[in-house]
């Protein structure tokens, strides 16, 4: 009977860990294209060359992004993180593959993230080799890498 609970026990710290390892900072803008804009100019200086921890260092971490309420726009509170998601895989000669997707482009505002409002970066043996929507696509066909 103790050994199923203390299972479970582990399994929660796990995930919890997990959960709350990304650090978060709270900011407040103006306006939400503030910070679409800000985001967008993180994403412009990432360049071909930088490291993974370059990347990261340059987008920062997790951010609770808080816009007053304006007019009959409500106010809004949303954690966006950094990356929203990721992704490690290797090509067919065994690099190691690491696509970072950054929110940039609202479309459907539905509050759900997908990776078609983001701007993926692509990663390949710790140094960045492209971004953009486009960019991924040509190198995922290209490196006959399935996704």
């Amino acid at each position: 009977m103790k050994r199923p609970i203390t299972f479970t026990i582990f399994i929660f710290l796990i995930f919890s860990v997990d959960l709350f390892s990304q650090e978060t900072t709270e900011k407040i803008y103006n306006t939400f294209s503030e910070f679409l804009t800000e985001q967008n100019t993180k994403i412009s200086n990432i360049e071909n060359g930088f490291s993974l921890l370059q990347v990261k260092e340059i987008m920062g971490a997790a951010v609770v992004v808080k816009v007053p309420k304006i007019g009959k726009m409500k106010p809004l509170s949303q954690l966006f993180k950094q990356p929203e998601f990721t992704k490690e895989t290797t090509d067919k000669a065994k690099n190691k593959i690491n696509i970072l997707w950054y929110f940039s482009t609202p479309k459907d505002q539905d509050g759900i993230m997908s990776r078609s409002e983001c701007t993926p970066v692509v990663i390949k043996n710790d140094s960045v080799v492209g971004k953009g929507t486009k960019f991924y696509l040509n190198f995922m066909k290209k490196e006959q890498i399935r996704f």
